[in-house]
């Protein structure tokens, strides 16, 4: 017979089994105070109170009241970053007037490409008194045309009153065939035409805007049997200038012979004139002699214009008897 008597006392609980799952459970010991740690080399930890009692800290916002610092310069000083964005706004400022500067210039090398820049005086025509306004002249060339621009203030001159008026152009058939000595003197009727542009106030009278004679033939457009013009926008204002319309003249180039390229030094006679040796592309592609010859010709052709024009002036008339 089996004596089972031995198996009371003996434990069969699972608490081995709790005891493997809690001790992959951490367990999180709340200080009440400041106390130190220690790790024992047989895995138990002591936990006692620190004997140093520390202040505690002051509040940073009591000291900066509501201005933002960094304490962690180089210097080791405090930095006020409360104007960061007024640098930033500054920054944004700058960036635009340096943008809108760069435009202007590329705007004005537009207009006066190969060209040059000048002012002119007109009174004003609303005005009780004298009062001289000064309107921006823009003057540029390629091989083929001349554009002449004149700035005026709408406010004074209406667009719509604008007039233009292009005398002396030669026909498109005749634009290869150019010849003749040239307006160098001012007059109403110079060899090489003249320009006008004018503003009609509401009573009929008129306020002359540019006068001037062309330096250089030139010829209408085909189809055409004058020069037309355009009113644009101003974009390159400075000095507070209140001419933000533009009167634009494009006059085609008439040469003596087909190939052959003029340069023009002024747009109007009695403009100051330019270097036409220091245009850009002036004689490319190794044609320097050839425009060199070109050039020589047309002297040449002008002087012996000019000759022929002083021999027929001085001619003497023949008389002839014809009987009856």
């Amino acid at each position: 017979m089996v004596d089972y008597s031995k198996w009371d006392k003996m434990d069969f609980s699972d608490s081995s089994d709790n005891e493997e799952e809690d001790s992959k459970v951490p367990r999180v010991t709340a200080l009440d105070s400041e106390s130190s740690v220690t790790f024992g080399g047989d895995g138990n930890i002591e936990i006692s109170k620190s004997s140093s009692t520390s202040q505690p800290r002051q509040s940073q916002s009591s000291t900066t009241a509501d201005i933002p610092v960094v304490s962690s310069s180089v210097s080791g000083d405090t930095i006020d970053i409360s104007t960061m964005n007024d640098i930033n706004n500054k920054s944004k400022d700058n960036m635009q007037q340096d943008t809108k500067m760069n435009n202007n210039k590329q705007l004005q090398s537009k207009l006066t490409l190969n060209g040059g820049e000048h002012y002119c005086t007109v009174n004003s025509p609303t005005s009780n008194k004298e009062e001289d306004i000064k309107l921006p002249i823009y003057w540029s060339q390629d091989r083929y045309t001349v554009t002449l621009r004149i700035g005026f203030p709408p406010s004074k001159f209406p667009s719509k009153s604008i007039r233009v008026y292009v005398k002396g152009a030669l026909k498109y058939t005749d634009r290869f065939s150019a010849v003749g000595s040239g307006g160098g003197i001012m007059s109403h009727d110079p060899s090489f035409g003249s320009i006008e542009v004018t503003s009609l106030d509401e009573k009929g009278g008129e306020t002359m805007l540019l006068y001037g004679s062309l330096p250089r033939p030139i010829h209408l457009n085909e189809g055409e049997d004058e020069i037309d013009f355009e009113i644009e926008d101003n974009h390159h204002l400075k000095d507070n200038s209140k001419c933000t319309k533009l009167v634009s003249i494009t006059l085609p180039k008439a040469v003596p012979m087909a190939g052959l390229v003029l340069w023009w030094d002024c747009p109007l006679v009695g403009f100051p004139q330019i270097n036409v040796s220091t245009i850009q592309g002036r004689g490319s592609k190794g044609d320097n002699s050839q425009q060199d010859k070109k050039e020589a010709w047309k002297k040449a052709w002008d002087e012996a214009h000019v000759m022929f024009k002083e021999k027929v002036k001085t001619r003497v008339k023949q008389e002839v008897n014809v009987d009856e």
